[in-house]
């Protein structure tokens, strides 16, 4: 991760679900293990982050659908419900953000979550660089 990054304006809580999702479903799509990366970056007036896996891939026809609440590729049964990729997709449009997916078949997944950096006037309490540092805590 970014040793330095502005703050950026949100909910905290909702944030840290965000990436929660993320890191839960990466390692969903790597039942017999895998390599989870996260970055981070500032880009222009971005914090950019990315949350990558090398786990199965999710096919073409899939991606179209993956933020469509209840579209799950995880087997009956599972822990899936659908709701997760949905739920963050609505998390980021809440913050002014945009969230882009890359996967190959075989080879894996990479979410880049973009979201505005915060006026010098931000309220301090919310941050992504303090969100995803509780996050990996609690991971």
């Amino acid at each position: 991760l970014a040793d330095v990054l502005p703050r950026v304006m949100g909910d905290e809580n909702k944030l840290q679900q965000v990436f929660l999702n993320l890191i839960l479903n990466a390692q969903d799509a790597m039942p017999s293990g895998g390599w989870l990366t996260m970055t981070t970056a500032m880009r222009g007036v971005e914090v950019v982050a990315t949350v990558a896996d090398t786990g199965h891939g999710i096919g073409l026809e899939d991606v179209k659908r993956i933020y469509d609440p209840f579209f799950t590729t995880k087997r009956a049964g599972s822990s899936g419900t659908g709701l997760g990729l949905s739920i963050t997709y609505g998390i980021i449009q809440e913050h002014s953000g945009h969230i882009n997916v890359e996967s190959s078949l075989g080879k894996g997944t990479s979410f880049l979550v973009r979201l505005l950096k915060a006026s010098d006037a931000a309220d301090e309490d919310s941050t992504l660089d303090s969100g995803l540092s509780k996050l990996s805590d609690a991971v």
